[in-house]
Order: structure tokens, then sequence, then C-alpha cells
């Protein structure tokens, strides 16, 4: 890709098709500015090291969709259905763990 020549840090281009490659498994096309943001985050975290070390591709990955998480929060289009609490299929149960961290909000019905 063109705009990868101008990523923060330089990655190589086997680095980038690695990053790539783990999203693509997944369906997502990385561009645009958290693609750039998530480069920028994997370059400080490797200049925090000792000796200069990349994220792995998996985490760098993860950051990229972490960051396209919270650009779809703050359009505010990160919402889930009004019952997706009350209605999940057996296999949804199981891969939402038991984590505080990951909550499927509860809404008012009284609102």
């Amino acid at each position: 890709m063109p705009d990868d020549r101008f990523l923060p840090g330089s990655p190589s281009k086997r680095r980038v098709r690695e990053v790539r490659s783990h999203l693509w498994r997944y369906g997502i096309r990385p561009k645009g500015e958290s693609w750039r943001l998530a480069w920028q985050w994997a370059f400080e975290i490797a200049c925090s090291y000792w000796h200069f070390r990349w994220p792995l591709p998996s985490e760098i990955a993860s950051q990229y969709v972490f960051l396209m998480l919270c650009d779809m929060r703050d359009g505010h289009s990160l919402r889930l259905p009004y019952r997706a609490d009350q209605v999940q299929p057996d296999a949804v149960k199981q891969m939402i763990p038991d984590d505080p961290l990951i909550v499927i909000p509860k809404f008012d019905s009284t609102n």
C-alpha cells in the first residue's frame, strides 16, 4: 500500500504485511487515521524498550481494532440493539467471558 511507506517508525514491509494479514483473517482492511495512530502507538511502545523491539503483529492489530472501537464510540455508532443483553444465542454467551471489563450495557426501559 502506498500509505504504508509513511507509517511512524518506518516499519519493515514484512512487519506491515504480517499485521495486515492478521487483520485480514477477520475481514478487516486497515486504513485511515486509526491505522496511522496504531503504528504511532506501536512505535512508542517499541522505543520504550532498552533495545528497540516492535510489538507482535497480533498486538499491533489489536491496537488498531481498539482504536476503531474508540472511533465508533466517539461517532455514537458503537451500540448494541436494545435487547442485546436479554436475548443471546448460547454460542454468543459462551464467547463473552465473565470479565468485568466486558460489559453489555443494560438499558432502562422507563426512558
